[in-house]
């Protein structure tokens, strides 16, 4: 995936609109489970001041609301964070806000040390030793990193990355942290969980999605091709695909704090 900032926000704006909610069922039941490996792992979130780095539609930030003492989530995404916000509202969720911005973007001083614990869940916004520093910095009590940890499994994705010349690969995630962990010479906590999810809508939602991730890899859609291929996929006039993968929880003190 093409990881220009112009590209990044195209993807975000057209995901958002689709992305899901935090308090949808089957999202929710996800959510918890990976909130438990965390804890398994030492994370305590009940009254804590939390940081959601790349926060989305707050998936974590709101889930976790209810019992922190309260929550930022920081997202570049302008059309995330609408939904967050209608969210919150419709939620009565007082104790959360958002800050429309790339991580990269925010300075260092302004979170320093003002929340217990630092969040950052299959996003890009946290990639390099940078990142993950700053991450640290605002955080008192704990980091964690929840990533893509090199599978991504989708028959049907994989044809039709397949037939443009483009390789259906997981996005960087915990094959990058671990090793800056490690040159850091920070200790940390992990565990792998397998995930899967399933896409559900109509052929031409699903061509709209296709259109936009490939242009993220630079491929040209070949549109009498994805014609052909979304029709022999499609079912009453509906079509489903399912996605299989595994992820990464990473859990660490900051660095101040792992002598303790």
């Amino acid at each position: 995936m093409i990881s220009s900032k112009k590209n990044e926000k195209v993807f975000w704006s057209h995901k958002a609109a689709k992305y899901p909610l935090p308090f949808d069922p089957s999202t929710y039941n996800k959510t918890s489970r990976l909130v438990r490996a965390a804890e398994e792992l030492g994370a305590e979130f009940t009254g804590r001041a939390i940081l959601d780095i790349g926060c989305g539609t707050g998936i974590y930030a709101l889930a976790l609301a209810g019992r922190a003492e309260r929550v930022l989530g920081v997202d570049s995404s302008g059309a995330m964070l609408k939904r967050f916000r209608a969210e919150a509202v419709k939620r009565h969720i007082k104790n959360a806000k958002v800050l429309k911005s790339a991580w990269g973007d925010v300075p260092a001083a302004s979170v320093a040390k003002r929340f217990d614990i630092a969040l950052a869940s299959m996003t890009h916004a946290v990639t390099t030793e940078k990142d993950l520093r700053k991450m640290e910095t605002a955080a008192r009590e704990l980091c964690i990193y929840i990533g893509w940890a090199g599978v991504r499994e989708n028959s049907f994705l994989n044809n039709i990355y397949s037939h443009h010349g483009v390789k259906y690969l997981p996005p960087a995630g915990a094959e990058k942290i671990i090793p800056a962990l490690e040159r850091l010479g920070w200790k940390y906590k992990l565990v792998y969980l397998k995930d899967s999810w399933q896409w559900r809508g109509t052929p031409e939602d699903s061509l709209k999605d296709i259109k936009v991730s490939l242009k993220m890899n630079a491929a040209v859609p070949d549109p009498a091709w994805l014609h052909e291929f979304l029709k022999s996929r499609t079912r009453n006039g509906i079509l489903t695909h399912t996605t299989i993968a595994r992820k990464a929880i990473i859990v660490w003190k900051p660095k101040q704090n792992q002598l303790r």
